[in-house]
């Protein structure tokens, strides 16, 4: 084609195909291009790998090394072996953790602890205290601001609580209109502004009020109103005679009487709201009554030889049996599935480093994509992946990283325990679970089972969970650096996103020299057109003499 204008018109004077003939001349340069754009998606290919591999890690940690997880392996209570059964579970049940004691005995629930509470119905004033109830109505005079303590340490106070019985009014401007509502307007036709009071806060009732305190005391001390019996409440969080709250002034010391008009009741003459401890009597296996338990009263849980008791209700006078019997399936259960999982994600990651390379099949570039079908294309780039990571350094580590986390120095108690490294060469960095020898060493001494495997920094499990931080744990971990992890500031700042950046520019940089060339030549052409052009019009004179 020739260009005339920055338009490129065909070449009709020489019979070229001028377009065809570009694009063979500039084979080489559009040959480099494509070279490029493919090592560029293999870049991408392998740090999309990688970033699986990485979800797959954070999956297989949240699942098993987190405290709060269902499936968790590194909490006390994922190691018990203990169930404890209680003839009514209404008044009282018990859950064992890792090396709890047998548990046999008699349980009598008389009181169970609570917390400070003031309640009230009617007013100081003799009126009924109903939510919509206006403070004014109750009896409140002008404002008052105090404060919640609802503890004696540093910070167990509530933010400052204004209540008052008149509105906060606020001036605002606004458009000013006619009598017909209608917006005045001046000379240039801008309309008009006025000054205006409006209501900022309305006058408090018992609703606004019990909204203020919820929020000043984050949860310590909640206010609620019951309809069905028509009382205002004030209730603490804590229970016990420890505990309480206690209405003060806004410097937070001296009491105060702000909500005196309410006629709250449960204050003592110090003016707190204090809770009350739980009455419990206990019994042996012998049925005389243990005296000197460690219960701690102003709970209604608590934890004794690695049991923890939690009751629900009282019932004076019925004695309630705890008893308990060895369980190990559920730990054993929550073992198998963690060798499981734990050995899927061992098994790609060995597969990702030792698989081949596939050198028949590299990124397709855009004209071969044309010619095929998006299957065809599918199967293509699937080949095209493989062996990518082949021998890739960080993800061999890693596997060997947490072989030397399980074992180290314990491969012989471990073994013994029934945890062995997997037997097949194959299957490198996998383990094997052998359920016969784990189930007699839960049996027979629970306690250094679970030292061995969860209890401590120097356990197993600890030190699995140290190496995986140490992987995929933040922005600067290792695998973090190399591939980047999603949410966090590596997600653009690794090796893989460097490596795409510099190939961008080379890419950018190619693309303008061949743009450069093709502009150059698509001129040169055009002149040979117009020179044709002049010989044909000469022919053609000479022709007609």
């Amino acid at each position: 084609m020739s260009s005339v204008s920055g338009i490129r018109l065909p070449g009709l004077a020489t019979g070229m195909d001028t377009d065809s003939t570009i694009k063979e001349m500039l084979k080489g340069e559009q040959n480099k291009i494509d070279k490029v754009k493919q090592k560029e998606q293999t870049i991408k290919w392998q740090q999309e790998i990688y970033r699986e591999v990485i979800k797959d890690i954070q999956t297989l940690n949240d699942k098993y090394f987190s405290l709060t997880s269902k499936d968790s392996i590194v909490s006390s209570g994922s190691w018990n072996t203990l169930t404890v059964s209680s003839s009514n579970s209404n008044i009282i049940t018990a859950t064992g953790s890792a090396g709890a004691n047998p548990v046999n005995y008699k349980f009598e629930v008389n009181k169970l602890a609570s917390a400070g509470k003031g309640s009230s119905s009617t007013a100081t004033n003799g009126k009924t205290i109903k939510k919509e109830s206006s403070l004014e109505d109750l009896g409140l005079a002008g404002e008052t601001i105090f404060k919640i303590k609802y503890g004696d340490g540093e910070g167990e106070i509530s933010k400052s609580i204004t209540i008052r019985t008149e509105p906060v009014m606020e001036k605002v401007l606004v458009d000013k209109v006619d009598v017909d509502g209608n917006p005045v307007k001046d000379a240039d036709g801008n309309i008009i502004k006025e000054e205006k009071e409006v209501v900022k806060e309305a006058a408090d009732t018992i609703d606004s009020l019990m909204k203020k305190i919820n929020d000043a005391t984050n949860g310590e001390v909640k206010a609620s109103y019951s309809e069905m019996t028509g009382t205002f409440t004030l209730e603490g969080k804590k229970t016990g005679s420890s505990n309480g709250f206690m209405i003060v002034g806004d410097d937070g010391k001296t009491t105060s009487s702000s909500l005196d008009f309410l006629n709250l009741s449960g204050k003592d003459l110090n003016g707190k709201f204090t809770g009350t401890d739980s009455d419990i009597k206990i019994y042996g296996s012998d049925g005389n009554e243990i005296k000197d338990a460690p219960i701690d009263k102003n709970s209604n849980s608590f934890t004794i030889d690695g049991i923890t008791y939690n009751l629900h209700s009282a019932k004076p006078g019925e004695v309630v049996e705890l008893t308990s019997k060895q369980d190990v399936q559920p730990v054993i259960d929550n073992m198998k599935a963690f060798v499981e999982d734990y050995n899927k994600l061992m098994d790609k990651m060995y597969n990702l480093v030792t698989q081949k390379t596939n050198k028949d099949y590299s990124p397709l570039t855009e004209a071969q994509k044309e010619d095929m079908s998006e299957a065809e294309i599918e199967r293509w780039e699937k080949k095209a992946k493989e062996g990518l990571l082949r021998n890739d350094q960080e993800m061999r580590k890693f596997i060997d990283d947490m072989t030397n986390s399980i074992f180290g120095d314990n491969m012989q108690a471990l073994n013994e325990m029934g945890l062995t490294s997997h037997e097949d060469y194959n299957k490198k960095g996998q383990i094997s679970l052998n359920e016969d020898k784990f189930r007699k060493s839960l049996e027979t001494n629970a306690d250094k089972v679970y030292d061995m495997f969860a209890k401590g920094s120097s356990s197993v499990m600890e030190k699995m969970k140290s190496t995986i931080k140490g992987y995929v744990g933040n922005s600067s971990s290792i695998f973090a650096k190399k591939a980047g992890i999603e949410k966090t500031a590596s997600v653009a700042n690794n090796f893989y996103s460097e490596q795409l950046k510099r190939q961008a520019e080379t890419l950018k940089t190619l693309q303008r020299k061949m743009g450069d060339k093709e502009n150059a030549l698509y001129k040169k052409f055009s002149a040979l057109e117009a020179s044709m052009n002049k010989l044909n019009s000469q022919m053609s004179y000479f022709m007609q003499g």
